[in-house]
């Protein structure tokens, strides 16, 4: 048995959390982000073509990326931001495939990924896992933890995808409404317990 499934879930929905629950439970788990910045960072492999097309102003004193720097760039430029993905994304894309590649028989694999639905990542799995949190929760959580006004918040929800349009196309879905990280664990517990007794069927 081994099982290979994708994570996702909205801003502030606690998909973060899920990934450290998985991975107590043994789950090898990848992060798209975790990537992207290993990409990034100083030596990585996107960043020749990053500062050939935005410039040397987007180095870091230590040879990476300026994230704050590149991102001030694409944020509001959607051509930019597609020559960005452009870039990045075969490079994450193949990093997967290794990854994956390397699974044994036997584990659960975990990539997760916050645009895992925009980026067309979601096929080839065995299934998707969305954390999901009302609209209320992900807007509370934000003003808690980032400092952002309530309409900063929502600003930043209207330029996303749904939490619950995400919920909707998963295959499994972790309610994690509350702030109770015991229970979310535990809803990852019973999955995977799930996948372990018979795989990921439905």
């Amino acid at each position: 048995m081994m099982v290979k499934v994708a994570l996702t879930g909205g801003i502030a929905c606690g998909k973060s959390m899920a990934e450290r629950a998985f991975a107590r439970l043994g789950c090898r788990v990848l992060d798209a982000d975790a990537v992207t910045r290993e990409l990034e960072g100083p030596g990585g492999a996107a960043v020749e073509g990053i500062v050939a097309r935005f410039g040397a102003g987007v180095r870091a004193a230590d040879g990476g990326i300026d994230r704050a720097r590149l991102g001030a760039l694409v944020f509001a430029d959607a051509g930019a931001r597609r020559d960005l993905e452009a870039i990045v994304l075969p490079l994450v894309r193949e990093r997967v495939r290794a990854w994956l590649a390397g699974a044994r028989a036997g584990e659960i694999s975990v990539f997760s990924a916050a645009t895992l639905f925009e980026q067309g990542w979601e096929r080839g799995w065995d299934g998707v896992v969305c954390v999901w949190a009302s609209v209320g929760t992900q807007v509370r959580r934000m003003m808690a933890a980032r400092g952002m006004d309530e309409a900063a918040a929502r600003a930043r929800l209207a330029a996303q995808m749904d939490a619950g349009e995400k919920a909707r196309r998963a295959d499994w879905v972790l309610r994690n409404d509350v702030d109770d990280p015991e229970a979310l664990a535990g809803q990852v517990s019973a999955l995977v317990g799930q996948w372990r007794r018979g795989g990921a069927g439905q």
